[in-house]
């Protein structure tokens, strides 16, 4: 715990020095850009307590063993299903750590290396987008997807590159985004919901059209059984055919508090909405990718693994929620300011002990 606490104290000082030693950009949303040299050590810092661990996440052992079996392949081609073989399972990540075999036989440089892509890509982001930065910086450990991505890390690491070329659903640069998508897709096949999202999106916040949407989710949430058998016909063909039997048969679900963490700056950005379209446009974007993180955390009170699909809408979170402290008077956004930073703090500091196999915390230094 200490290790962790430490941590978010000097990405979130850091950050801080970041902002405070950049200078102004109007080619930004934000109209400022950080510092890139101090960025490194918040990113540094990210990478190393994430890529050090060791046997720390539910996953840690799985994707261990996934290193090792990448490892078996004679070439690239055969990864790809040119030959007599099947291809591999989302085979860019499977390409990319038989490359890092021939580094080291130690899957311990695969945790650093995906820390290192994943983490770069979100700094960018909120680079771009995040302000105040430091907080927005913060948030990416308050609201646990800094700890989350210890688990389902090629995953993660499509979600920080997708999360990063939101500029292209912004700009209208659909070709571009959809390149980028369908690249994804190779290390982590999930990735293609973002071409429809991307039409989606990009619609205006609280319209009849999103309204219907979110209709449809509370329809499948509140009739989850049929549509749970339409949606595991959908499954029986695909590479996550092995579900199945487990969606058939597990009751587990998303902790009702990740709910009410999800709907509330949701709730706050509908109150405000006039105010946030005054300080940004584009806010609309992020306000309905956050929309469909909590619509799908609400799917996943019937069954966590369309939790899966909220790895790459939560992160517009840490975009959405810092706009509350520039929306009403200096003394009102410091303390809104402030009052997120303990909330958030504290929703983390609760969430370890029980989330993601994150505690106890180990260093391959100790192993």
């Amino acid at each position: 715990m200490v290790v962790y606490v430490v941590n978010m104290g000097i990405v979130y000082i850091w950050s801080w020095f970041a902002k405070m030693c950049g200078g102004y950009d109007e080619r930004l949303a934000t109209g400022y850009r950080p510092n890139k040299l101090v960025m490194f050590i918040p990113l540094a810092s990210l990478v190393l307590v994430s890529g050090l661990r060791y046997r720390v996440g539910t996953d840690f052992q799985t994707y261990g063993l996934m290193y090792q079996l990448a490892g078996d392949y004679q070439n690239i081609w055969e990864i790809f299903g040119f030959g007599a073989g099947k291809a591999a399972v989302d085979p860019g990540f499977t390409a990319f750590i038989w490359l890092l075999n021939f580094i080291t036989p130690d899957p311990q440089i695969m945790y650093v290396t995906v820390a290192a892509v994943t983490y770069s890509f979100i700094l960018k982001a909120l680079a771009d987008y995040g302000r105040p930065f430091e907080l927005s910086v913060f948030l990416f450990l308050g609201t646990f997807h800094y700890y989350a991505s210890f688990n389902g890390i090629r995953q993660y690491m499509v979600a920080g590159v997708l999360f990063w070329a939101i500029k292209y659903i912004i700009s209208g640069n659909w070709k571009l985004y959809f390149l980028i998508v369908l690249i994804s897709s190779a290390f982590h096949s999930s990735a293609l919901i973002m071409i429809p999202v991307y039409f989606i999106v990009r619609r205006k916040a609280w319209s009849p059209a999103i309204f219907c949407l979110s209709a449809v989710f509370l329809g499948m949430t509140f009739l989850y059984q049929k549509f749970l058998s339409v949606f595991v016909v959908v499954l029986e063909n695909s590479s996550y055919s092995h579900y199945e039997k487990w969606l058939m048969t597990n009751t587990n679900g998303m902790n009702i508090t990740k709910i009410a963490v999800l709907i509330l700056p949701l709730f706050l950005a509908f109150c405000y909405r006039e105010r946030l379209r005054k300080l940004w446009p584009h806010i609309d974007i992020v306000v309905n990718l956050c929309l469909l993180g909590f619509l799908f955390g609400l799917l996943a009170t019937k069954d966590v693994i369309f939790a899966r699909f909220n790895i790459y809408f939560g992160l517009y979170q840490m975009i959405l929620i810092p706009y509350f402290v520039r929306i009403f008077d200096e003394k009102s956004n410091a303390l809104i300011y402030i009052a997120i930073v303990a909330c958030y703090f504290l929703y983390s500091y609760l969430l370890m002990p029980v989330d993601s196999s994150v505690l106890p915390y180990r260093t391959i230094f100790s192993r």
